[in-house]
């Protein structure tokens, strides 16, 4: 008789092997979908050693490591800002200082200008009644009007024509001149008051 391997020889074969090895080859192949299907004493087991492994990891130095590092990285930034923040005062107070000097120097050049300022005033001039008279007075040697008035002498029927700065013959504007009106019945006087300073005079064009 040929022999030959057909679904029931194999069938018949695997069943004879599963029972001589009293199920031990099943065992290694069983698929499990279910705790259920595991001992509560092994699940147990497992639950142990699980919390264990990973207390002993929380544990370990990379965590820590990690933290330190993180300390570090704010620490050294807390102290590039406060670096920052100095440096940034410092120029501030720089500039402050700098500012003041240059504030300090204008006033000082300012102030060494008026230095040599005079004020000239003129002797009283007699102003007849319903008269207009005049008065010019000149800067010491070398200096320059910048400002001037008239003095009126007591009177309420005088008036202010006129009071300008001029030029005495010097070639510079080194004199003050007044127009005073009276237009009262009685004489009065005035004078002319002149500011000269030593300063230079530039013209326009």
């Amino acid at each position: 008789m040929r022999k030959r391997l057909t679904y029931a020889n194999v069938a018949a074969t695997m069943a004879l092997v599963f029972s001589m090895s009293g199920g031990a080859l099943a065992a290694k192949h069983y698929l499990l979908s279910s705790t259920k299907q595991i001992s509560p004493k092994v699940l147990k087991s497992l639950a142990a050693t699980n919390t264990a492994l990973f207390n002993k990891l929380a544990t370990t130095a990379s965590v820590a490591k990690a933290n330190v590092a993180t300390s570090a990285t704010s620490a050294a930034t807390a102290g590039s800002a406060t670096n920052a923040a100095n440096a940034t005062n410092a120029t501030n107070a720089t500039n402050a200082t700098n500012a003041t000097n240059a504030a300090n120097a204008t006033t000082a050049a300012t102030a060494n200008a008026l230095n040599n300022v005079k004020v000239v005033r003129g002797p009283n001039e007699e102003n007849e009644p319903e008269n207009q008279n005049s008065q010019e007075v000149v800067c010491p040697s070398g200096m320059h009007a910048i400002s001037g008035g008239v003095e009126d002498g007591g009177g309420t029927e005088q008036s202010i024509n006129e009071a300008f700065i001029t030029n005495n013959g010097s070639g510079t504007d080194n004199a003050v001149k007044g127009y005073v009106n009276n237009t009262g019945k009685t004489a009065d006087s005035f004078s002319v008051w002149a500011v000269c300073a030593d300063a230079s005079v530039s013209g326009y064009g």
